[in-house]
């Protein structure tokens, strides 16, 4: 089942991965790693791979400071207030316990990193900033919505309409040939989607940009061979075993890099993309949608679900960013050779603690479209 797919990468650009990398998986002890592209083109992609390791090792030293600033606070009250909150102690203590957890997932997951470093990359790294604690945050977050029981509802919100849309679409493929079709899904994240489309049979290929979610997906889907749990309301992860696709016929593979740059030479080359909350990541949205029709074939389907909340808007570095309005979205699209032919709203959480009074909800965007002869 093993399929390893290299692209040549991109230099002069600080990002959160090293450009042009591909492994795939087949099995939970196996990566490829096309070692071409092992390391990264500039120093700049370097240095960020050194500060993005160094957060995943302070990952325990910012929680517990954290967990701490809540002891202050208690004990800043009076002994009456402490008193009125019994047991609040032994919560934070429990609080500790896992984030310790969390910390043992953590150290596992950068010790198994398939992106080696540049040697002395950590000299000219900078230090981890409040951004790149967050970005780890919201990795392990993605860890539970992705792999995890606790995240079934979030995924089949989204997840189970693009599934049924793969399999409408190809429906007078035997199962047993979807192996010969070929889907991308860029923006992958931890891989969850791009695995289930291989559990379908489809051969698949994941893109992902960010380091953190490269260095956590090559662990779940390459190093996990039981469940376990972690994350503050202990969850399992991940809830099915990855190797466990290896016999559905499909090929599973996983390029790191930016999607403009690693797909520019892939014209007509895929049966499908899936874009799952992932075209309003794009600064400019005209770039993403060209490139989608360019590397599908004719006759191809692109199948989209998510917002356009435009991840670039108001960006404090000064760089660009187009906006445009759903319906402008969708006009694009058939401007650049699309025919829509299915649209729907899918209301869809996304991260949601489940047993939490706070709820995020999107109203997602979802459609199916065929790219036309020009």
């Amino acid at each position: 089942m093993a399929h390893s797919h290299s692209h040549d990468g991109h230099s002069g650009h600080s990002h959160d991965s090293p450009a042009g990398h591909s492994h795939s998986h087949a099995s939970p002890e196996s990566i490829e790693v096309d070692d071409g592209a092992s390391s990264p083109e500039s120093t700049t992609e370097s240095a960020h791979q050194a500060t993005v390791v160094a957060t995943f090792d302070l990952y325990l030293q910012q929680a517990i400071s954290a967990n701490q600033r809540r002891r202050r606070d208690f004990y800043g009250l009076s002994l009456e207030h402490q008193s009125l909150l019994e047991g609040y102690t032994d919560l934070l203590a429990a609080v500790d316990d896992k984030l310790q957890l969390n910390a043992d997932l953590v150290r596992e997951m950068v010790e198994a990193d398939v992106f080696p470093m540049q040697p002395d990359a950590a000299l000219s790294a900078p230090a981890p900033k409040e951004s790149d604690h967050e970005r780890l945050r919201s990795t392990l977050r993605q860890c539970a919505r992705d792999w995890s029981e606790a995240g079934k509802e979030e995924r089949d919100s989204c997840y189970e309409p693009i599934l049924e849309a793969l399999r409408t679409a190809f429906n007078d493929l035997p199962r047993t040939h979807r192996g010969n079709c070929k889907v991308l899904v860029p923006g992958a994240g931890l891989g969850r989607l791009a695995w289930e489309i291989v559990r379908e049979g489809f051969s698949c290929q994941a893109n992902e940009f960010s380091l953190f979610m490269l260095i956590a997906s090559a662990y779940i889907l390459n190093q996990s061979v039981s469940p376990r749990s972690d994350l503050l309301t202990p969850v399992y992860i991940p809830d099915v075993l990855p190797a466990t696709i290896a016999e559905s016929g499909g090929d599973f593979s996983f390029a790191a890099g930016d999607f403009l740059e690693v797909y520019r030479n892939d014209e007509g080359t895929w049966d499908s993309v899936v874009t799952c909350f992932f075209i309003d990541t794009a600064r400019n949205i005209v770039d993403y949608l060209k490139l989608i029709h360019s590397v599908l074939k004719v006759g191809g389907v692109w199948i989209n679900c998510g917002p356009t909340l435009w991840h670039f808007e108001n960006s404090s570095d000064g760089s660009s960013s187009i906006e445009l309005p759903l319906e402008d979205v969708k006009t694009l699209a058939r401007k650049i050779g699309f025919v829509i032919t299915e649209e729907k709203e899918i209301r869809t959480p996304y991260t949601t603690n489940p047993l939490s009074m706070l709820r995020h909800e999107y109203t997602a965007s979802f459609w199916i479209a065929r790219k036309v002869e020009a």
